[in-house]
């Protein structure tokens, strides 16, 4: 009855995803906005945005919720300078979903959260980010991905497995590599 009143014929079950996909998206912006969950010099969410949102979905994992955990670095150890980390960082924000957080974590470094998302959509997302950065960028692009598995029991195992295959991307000298 709500949606007929509001002049929308009735939907029931896309009136509930609609809902929540309104509310994600409110939420989003007030949150990159809050100065305790922002990074200042890219505007993206920072460590202990991206901090409380992961413990969050880790948690929800094992009832069933798809999730990879994507960790980024332009420009290897050397990071990239201060000045092109807030145009690295929109450009992430712009070739990633409204559904995916993007993180500043420090340097050259990024995490996205890949809402809904198996190893091999992260993949393609990977691929994705590695075109766009390009052109924005002669820096070595470095991506390590990891997807959540249920027999995961702490959230730190899929990070480490994330930082694992960043490192081993990184010693290549860029390029996607997946746990």
């Amino acid at each position: 009855m709500v949606p007929e009143i509001l002049g929308a014929p009735p939907r029931a079950a896309s009136y509930g995803a609609d809902m929540l996909a309104k509310q994600h998206a409110q939420g989003r912006e007030h949150a990159i906005g809050h100065p305790a969950l922002t990074d200042s010099v890219t505007g993206l969410a920072n460590g202990l945005h991206f901090e409380l949102v992961y413990s969050y979905l880790f948690a929800a994992g094992d009832r069933g919720l798809a999730f990879t955990v994507m960790l980024l670095s332009v420009g290897g150890a050397n990071g990239i300078p201060k000045e092109q980390l807030r145009t690295v960082g929109q450009m992430v924000q712009m070739t990633t979903r409204d559904s995916d957080l993007v993180a500043h974590v420090g340097g050259g470094r990024y995490v996205v959260l890949l809402l809904g998302t198996n190893l091999q959509g992260a993949r393609i997302a990977a691929d994705r980010l590695e075109m766009a950065l390009g052109e924005i960028s002669q820096a070595s692009i470095a991506f390590g991905l990891a997807a959540y598995d249920r027999r995961m029991r702490d959230p730190s195992e899929l990070l480490e497995a994330a930082d694992r295959v960043l490192v081993a991307a990184e010693a290549a000298g860029g390029g996607v590599e997946m746990a």
